[in-house]
């Protein structure tokens, strides 16, 4: 497409064309409206100014009839005198019935011999200024504005006096008259209300479509990579909240490349660490395995029974990391999944806790539970809730030194039963604790320790899925402590 044609398809000049071809039709039915409009008023004036001119004829010519017969010459004489004065009249004189008796007419092309009354009768009784209309017993069929009189004489009404304000002659001047005047006027204001619209419109156009080109130009930043664009316009109204709308769309779109990319980066990392977590213990099996195989003969009983242990713990460790894949995957993709009831959490709490009785004093690590034996139920996935004690548990043991001690404290709150899960062990560094919860995220404190890194991913993301949220806090050396909060069973 050529320059030429982008710039007048462009929508600044498509608006300005139909607002100056709107300007130009307006423009000529204003002076259409004007010309009829003062033509009516003209009549208007014409009529009031000369409405009395019949009752006067009548009174320099009275009286009319003489035994019954008009007076020709009298009549004809004032006619033509009222005539030279007003060359634009035309006189007739009526019978009671409206028949024309007599009349002066330039030209002599009467073509009726009778003149409607009712027009004359609401003549002489009108009570205010509008224009009223009586027949052109030259033009019939085209009404003209008139003057009308009685004629009473000897108390009896003998007839009218009847006069065209506006001839065929004056009528076909003021016609052309009309016609220069339109074309003068209209050609004047034409040209007038197009310079002084078109400069103001296309001002105010250009102003508007400025705004737009703003707006497009962000529009096609955005499409091509600049996702940090944004509209600065200081307007309000439909342009302004364009404007807005797309600043946020923008802002949303742009923290979700973000966090795309960092869930790519992350991606990218699970898969090497979950790559090399499942190399080692594959491959350890598998190096046991072909020693025993290769040296089955020369293997003691304390060796062939230690190589079996690793493969078996290796082979343990490799299942929970599966199964810890398996349900943070399963988590992730079901949300619906959870299915809540009304359960006594301190049973929950006791029995989560003598579960590990066994692990703990094997390490000399005392887990101790404290509650109210009154406490109400709380609304929870009693399966889910039991895997999130399992697991902020079972990372409690696994960084606590021997003689440390884990404490499980339930404590009874407005709508909700406040978990309280702390240790004296190893502590976090304040620098991990935002990551804790990032899945496969391994401390420092955690190296070499049998963990998957899922274990805290998984119970947060079971607490999200209860609307709950969990909190950590730690020092090092002294300890770590985890709070959530599970919602009180409300019966319906």
């Amino acid at each position: 497409m050529s320059t030429k044609s982008k710039i007048f398809n462009s929508l600044y000049w498509k608006i300005s064309g139909i607002f100056l071809v709107f300007t130009i039709l307006l423009t000529i039915i204003f002076i259409y409206i004007s010309v009829i409009f003062s033509s009516e008023y003209n009549q208007e004036a014409q009529q009031k100014i000369n409405g009395e001119i019949a009752a006067g004829a009548i009174k320099e010519v009275s009286p009319i009839f003489v035994d019954g017969k008009v007076k020709e010459e009298a009549i004809k004489v004032l006619m033509h005198s009222m005539m030279a004065v007003h060359p634009s009249i035309e006189v007739y004189l009526l019978d009671p019935g409206g028949r024309i008796l007599t009349f002066v007419v330039p030209g002599q092309d009467v073509k009726t011999e009778y003149v409607s009354l009712e027009p004359v009768k609401k003549f002489l009784g009108r009570s205010d200024d509008r224009i009223i209309k009586g027949d052109d017993p030259r033009n019939p069929g085209s009404p003209k504005i008139f003057s009308a009189a009685e004629i009473i004489e000897d108390g009896q009404l003998k007839g009218y006096m009847y006069i065209i304000l506006a001839s065929n002659q004056y009528t076909s001047t003021m016609a052309a008259l009309e016609n220069s005047f339109i074309l003068k006027i209209g050609a004047r204001s034409i040209l007038i209300s197009v310079l002084l619209t078109s400069m103001l419109g296309l001002l105010a156009i250009w102003i508007i479509t400025r705004n737009l080109n703003k707006i497009i130009s962000a529009f096609r930043s955005f499409k091509e990579g600049n996702h940090s664009v944004r509209i600065n316009l200081q307007t309000g109204g439909e342009l302004g909240n364009v404007a807005h709308t797309f600043n946020s769309m923008a802002e949303t779109i742009q923290q979700n490349i973000i966090q795309l990319k960092s869930v790519e980066e992350l991606r990218k990392e699970l898969i090497a660490n979950i790559s090399h977590d499942l190399r080692s213990p594959i491959a350890s099996i598998q190096g046991f395995t072909e020693t025993i195989l290769l040296k089955e003969d020369k293997l003691t009983e304390n060796e062939r029974k230690k190589y079996l242990e690793i493969i078996l713990q290796n082979s343990e460790n490799l299942s929970k990391l599966v199964n810890d894949l398996f349900e943070l995957s399963k988590l992730e993709s079901n949300p619906q999944m959870i299915q809540p009831e009304p359960i006594q959490v301190a049973e929950l709490v006791q029995d989560v806790a003598d579960k590990f009785q066994i692990i703990a004093r094997e390490k000399n690590i005392s887990i101790n539970t404290i509650y109210s034996k009154s406490l109400p139920l709380v609304y929870a996935d009693i399966q889910m809730t039991d895997r999130v004690f399992q697991n902020i548990l079972d990372n409690a043991i696994k960084y606590c030194n021997p003689g440390d001690v884990v404490t499980i404290e339930l404590e009874l709150q407005k709508d909700s039963v406040l978990v309280k899960i702390a240790d004296t062990g190893k502590g976090i560094a304040e620098d991990e604790l935002p990551y804790i919860f990032t899945r496969y995220y391994k401390g420092s404190k955690t190296k070499g320790a049998n963990s998957t890194g899922l274990g805290l991913a998984i119970v947060k993301k079971i607490l999200d899925l209860h609307k709950s949220s969990i909190q950590v806090y730690s020092k090092i050396n002294q300890g770590t402590r985890f709070e959530f909060q599970l919602p009180l069973y409300v019966v319906a």
